[in-house]
């Protein structure tokens, strides 16, 4: 793999001394610093694409509709970022394409079932889980998880040759080191 020197971030991080008083900002940069040297390790040591799982199946139903069936799995964004699937996910794939991408992409959620003593001052938690999207198929450069905005990876190729919706058995998704 080629050296990109985009990929270093410089890590500023914070230094606390006896009696200081921590502000909501103080903790956010202590994570952020966290965070942020965890992604430049994945991303230097280990690259991007699949770790494991996230298998993908097609299935079609009775109704004539299209089924993509993804398994639960662990994977690395072209930031470093971890996407985890805890859970199958199915999406019904379009009657009027003929080949598409299917990607999986790290999502940052607020979880707002957490409840707070003062909800005027309630900071919901972060939530990091995976979407997994399609999109019709274009040249390899335009599905490498570095050249896209949302460094999503891609995981399969579906194509339609004739009436059924089929994975393309030569298509190789990125594997993480």
């Amino acid at each position: 793999m080629k050296f990109d020197a985009n990929k270093l971030a410089r890590l500023k991080r914070p230094s606390y001394f006896s009696g200081q008083l921590l502000t909501a900002d103080d903790f956010r940069a202590e994570q952020e610093y966290h965070v942020q040297a965890r992604w430049q390790h994945n991303r230097m040591l280990h690259g991007y694409g699949i770790v494991v799982g996230l298998e993908v199946g097609v299935q079609e139903n009775d109704a004539g509709s299209t089924q993509v069936f993804v398994a639960p799995g662990f994977a690395l964004d072209g930031w470093g970022r971890e996407i985890v699937l805890t859970e199958s996910v199915s999406i019904y794939l379009p009657g009027d394409r003929h080949d598409l991408t299917l990607f999986v992409k790290y999502v940052e959620t607020r979880d707002d079932d957490e409840k707070s003593i003062a909800p005027a001052q309630h900071n919901a938690p972060v939530v990091e889980s995976a979407q997994v999207t399609f999109e019709p198929s274009s040249s390899e450069r335009g599905i490498a998880p570095t050249t896209r905005a949302d460094y999503a990876i891609p995981i399969a190729r579906l194509r339609r040759p004739h009436q059924q919706w089929q994975r393309d058995k030569n298509f190789r998704p990125p594997r993480a080191k």
